[in-house]
């Protein structure tokens, strides 16, 4: 991505904004910078017409660090959360092909956290629409933020429940109420009785891995399996997790999704805080959201609050966000 050179032509306050600044953490910023995402081609592109230069900068760096002091749009990779002026936070959401450009930050950090979901609101036909053609997609094609093993010709046996492993347990800052053995072990021992299933982090450490093994092992009905999510989910009646992704992708198979952490989709969700309040949530969860209107919720998250750069409205959408956000 070449650096693009114009006129100014926003202003906030008395202070020219003169550029679009990504500041990229790790890998992002490699790849932004060799046009791999669509996002920030088109965004940057749109930014050109309006006449702003535009910069991809390591995150971190001195020079990124001394560009945040300016007043420019600051367009932020990565998933470190905070709200400044001028500033918007970007990486893929939940599902692939939809992106976060939130204000304060993603995933768990993001506004959809502290937004207000109101069925009435969302209109019925769109919204069945938008989710068919979504899950239908991602559930026929395997599809899923990290590659999943091949779906199995035959369905899995019936489970009450599969757990979806992370590895936020010891995370620099906590956002789980529960920690992965808790989630397991009051899971096992409240659907005693009926198979539950557990799926490590494809990308789990070793020793993780390892440990959940041990757990596991210490219940009959616990079978630990690396299947796709996908599988696993149709199996299961409900799905335990903190606050993956793999959760979220329950909610196209309109699950009882119970989320052991903060998490921007708890709105969807049953959200123990305590083990009791996770035996509840067992006992009690697909009757209490046997009515959830699913794809209501599926198209009010991914296309109304996140954008979506394959759609030709893209560009339009995500200025007039920055232009909301950034520039008043």
């Amino acid at each position: 991505m070449n650096q693009l050179r114009a006129p100014f032509v926003f202003r906030r306050g008395a202070s020219a904004i003169s550029a679009l600044v990504i500041h990229a953490e790790g890998s992002w910023h490699d790849s932004i910078k060799a046009d791999k995402f669509d996002f920030f081609t088109k965004l940057v592109r749109h930014a050109t017409k309006q006449g702003l230069t535009s910069r991809v900068v390591s995150a971190e760096s001195n020079t990124s660090k001394l560009l945040l002091t300016q007043n420019h749009i600051h367009i932020m990779v990565g998933d470190l959360p905070g709200y400044a002026p001028g500033r918007l936070h970007a990486v893929p959401t939940h599902v692939w092909g939809f992106w976060y450009l939130d204000e304060v930050g993603v995933r768990w950090n993001s506004s959809l956290r502290f937004a207000r979901f109101c069925p009435a609101e969302v209109d019925a036909d769109k919204a069945e629409y938008f989710f068919n053609g979504v899950s239908g997609y991602m559930l026929r094609e395997n599809v899923s933020n990290i590659p999943q093993e091949v779906r199995m010709k035959n369905p899995m046996q019936e489970a009450a429940a599969v757990v979806y492993c992370q590895e936020i347990d010891d995370a620099p800052t906590r956002s789980h109420y529960l920690g992965t053995e808790q989630m397991i072990r009051v899971t096992a021992s409240t659907c005693a009785g009926e198979k539950v299933y557990v799926k490590p982090h494809p990308n789990q450490s070793k020793a993780v891995r390892k440990a959940i093994m041990d757990v596991a092992a210490d219940y009959q009905n616990v079978i630990v399996s690396d299947a796709s999510i996908h599988d696993l989910t149709d199996a299961s009646r409900m799905v335990v997790t903190q606050n993956s992704a793999a959760g979220f992708e329950a909610l196209m198979q309109k699950r009882c999704v119970i989320t052991c952490a903060k998490s921007d989709y708890w709105h969807a969700t049953l959200t123990p805080r305590r083990e009791s309040d996770l035996r509840e949530a067992l006992k009690f969860g697909p009757e209490a959201m046997a009515d959830f209107p699913y794809e209501k919720y599926f198209y009010w998250f991914l296309d109304r609050n996140c954008l979506e750069p394959a759609k030709e409205e893209f560009a339009k959408r995500a200025w007039a966000r920055i232009k909301d956000k950034v520039f008043l």
